[in-house]
């Protein structure tokens, strides 16, 4: 397995707080330490890098560590593809299957990131994974300066968009996606309650979906734009495990959409959602071809230069984050509040806990360009804890001083997450333009 290769770092104080700055591998890629955890608290990506992107990066075996030492090794070997290490990862999110023991990943983890500085992560368990995984992972990197613009990888495949190149498998490949232009990225979409056959959970993906184009096309994107999709389907009545073959289809439809080049992926179940009679939620993040207009505009009011939301000001969250070109994006590891804290509290104190982060990062939550929110479901009468997560995002985001600038957010229930905990909460972040 390939190991980091990181720089030595440095280390400087935040003026006014207790949490430090490290200067990674990369010039002008900073990270934020988490104190005790095998991880960090969030990884910045420089102005105009060059990400790499991988979905569905899957890991089996005979027990827990090696499934999760499979997974790393298959990130690890794509990564060599591209010319990178694990050096160059700025975050890894994880979905384990259900009973999958966390010490294991956490080993295999550490097999990986123990030297250097590690990348941020979130951790949470599904209720059903593909192909009888035990991991799943999603993953970006950063290519270093030094790799030029556009970064040339050997046997990469251009796309009907100049800033995504494709490279590796056909189907879940991986995305070489240039931020010199922006990026966009949705909250999560449900299916259409009215659909011809309901029982099918082909025809909510591919209502989903349908609804995601929408978005895109709203802001003048089109699937040949995309660069990852995360598809979350959930058990149907009657229908003790989900039908992932469902996916299938509608895959290869979206490969007929992109002229052969469909986007990344991670697939995997959660357990339901709030919404009655809907089984899929998915969200997609896409690349503009060229610098959106939007950012022309030198009189908008949005607390950020760099950031503007779309949808209605009346809704709870914003349906699409257009994100300037060149932006500085603080990948923020997922937050959890400490051991102990009673249930209907944890909402208040891991967001509280993720304000301190932002705020470190010299940023403020009307920063913050996604929001994702992992629940365990609690309480004997349903979901009890739903309400306390409303009334924290209700005072935090959809208020007199952030709206109509909220982040696009999906609120997802899990099977479970590390250490029994019951909310965690990770973002993005679009750093302000820094002052001369």
């Amino acid at each position: 397995m390939i190991r980091p290769t990181r720089r030595s770092a440095t280390l400087g104080l935040v003026a006014g707080l207790s949490l430090a700055w490290v200067t990674g591998f990369a010039e002008g890629q900073r990270v934020l330490p988490a104190a005790g955890a095998p991880y960090s608290a969030a990884v910045v990506s420089p102005a105009g890098a060059t990400l790499a992107v991988f979905g569905g990066v899957v890991g089996v075996g005979t027990d827990d560590e090696t499934a999760s030492t499979d997974a790393l090794a298959e990130l690890s070997s794509r990564l060599d593809a591209l010319g990178l290490d694990s050096g160059h990862v700025i975050r890894i999110r994880a979905a384990l299957a259900s009973g999958v023991d966390f010490g294991g990943w956490n080993r295999a983890w550490l097999d990986v990131f123990a030297e250097g500085i590690p990348p941020a992560r979130t951790t949470l368990y599904s209720s059903g994974l593909p192909d009888n995984a035990s991991v799943v992972l999603d993953a970006v990197a950063v290519f270093p300066d030094e790799r030029g613009y556009p970064v040339s990888v050997v046997g990469s495949r251009s796309t009907l968009n100049p800033n995504l190149r494709l490279t590796g498998a056909p189907k879940n490949p991986t995305a070489i996606v240039g931020t010199r232009s922006g990026l966009f990225l949705t909250s999560g979409a449900l299916p259409n309650r009215d659909l011809d056959d309901p029982s099918s959970l082909e025809s909510h993906i591919r209502s989903s979906l349908n609804n995601l184009g929408q978005t895109l096309s709203s802001q003048g994107l089109r699937w040949h734009d995309t660069f990852f999709l995360r598809i979350m389907p959930t058990p149907q009545p009657d229908r003790p495990t989900i039908d992932f073959d469902a996916w299938a289809p509608v895959y290869e439809s979206l490969g007929e959409l992109t002229s052969g080049h469909a986007t990344p992926y991670t697939l995997w179940g959660a357990p339901g959602f709030g919404a009655s009679d809907r089984y899929s939620e998915i969200e997609v993040w896409a690349v503009p071809p060229s610098p959106p207009p939007v950012f022309s505009d030198i009189g908008d009011t949005a607390p950020n230069p760099l950031l503007r939301m779309s949808g209605s000001p009346r809704s709870f969250i914003s349906s699409g984050a257009m994100i300037a070109p060149n932006a500085e994006l603080a990948w923020l590891s997922g937050v959890v509040a400490p051991v102990g804290t009673p249930p209907a509290e944890e909402s208040a104190v891991a967001v509280s806990i993720l304000k301190q982060r932002v705020t470190a990062l010299g940023a403020t939550l009307a920063d913050v360009a996604e929001l994702r929110v992992y629940r365990v479901e609690a309480g004997t009468d349903g979901d009890e804890l739903a309400a306390a997560w409303n009334d924290v995002y209700g005072t935090e985001w959809n208020n007199a001083e952030n709206n109509p600038h909220k982040p696009v957010r999906t609120n997802y229930l899990v099977e479970g997450l590390p250490g029994g905990r019951h909310v965690e909460v990770e973002a993005i972040v679009v750093l302000p333009p820094k002052g001369f």
